[in-house]
């Protein structure tokens, strides 16, 4: 059974998310955990690109690529926040 491109992103994306979150929520706390979860994302946002190149069908492949942009927009709209909050006091 061939596996494509498409879900081999969907689940490297998504353990890199999972890896990358844990790291706040633990007491653990390892940088090389946190390389490590960013290299397994990026090896799935690869992944997506390269599903998006041969045009898989099926929206699998689009998680990845839109993570990509909602990450970052998340991360700076928390810092905002926090701005906002800090600047208040």
């Amino acid at each position: 059974m061939k596996k494509s491109f498409s879900q081999y992103s969907l689940w490297l994306s998504m353990l890199g998310i999972v890896i990358g979150v844990g790291q706040y929520f633990t007491s653990i706390y390892s940088s090389n955990i946190l390389y490590v979860g960013v290299g397994i994302y990026l090896a799935g946002f690869s992944c997506g690109v390269i599903a998006f190149g041969k045009h898989e069908k099926g929206l699998m492949k689009y998680f990845s690529l839109t993570s990509f942009v909602i990450i970052p927009l998340l991360i700076m709209l928390g810092m905002l926040i926090f701005a906002m909050n800090f600047g208040e006091n």
